[in-house]
């Protein structure tokens, strides 16, 4: 995980912690139970966050292996088929001139 990230979740987390408190000192009586309970939400929220993109860069990693991997095959495919239509063109160009040396004798 990147620093920035991390840093983002602090951030979030302190925010909510500040504004819950806050807005329940407004209210009157703040709880301290409300104010944990904003701050492991948000942390939650984060972890999740962090989490989501932790998979969605390995999801892109394997599909880029798999990108990888499909163009190696494809070329190789291209390379078999292309020797095997040289051979069959240079068969078929034999076969041609053995048949008009035939027809012109």
């Amino acid at each position: 995980m990147d620093a920035k990230y991390i840093s983002l979740a602090v951030v979030m987390i302190v925010s909510s912690l500040v504004l819950t408190y806050k807005w329940l000192t407004r209210l009157g009586d703040s709880d301290p139970v409300i104010v944990i309970s904003a701050m492991i939400l948000a942390g939650s929220l984060a972890v999740m966050i962090l989490l989501l993109d932790t998979r969605l860069s390995n999801l892109e990693e394997a599909i880029n292996a798999k990108e990888r991997s499909l163009r190696i095959n494809i070329k190789g495919v291209e390379e078999n088929l292309e020797k095997k239509m040289d051979a069959m063109a240079e068969s078929t160009s034999n076969s041609i001139g053995e048949f008009s040396k035939r027809i012109y004798r």
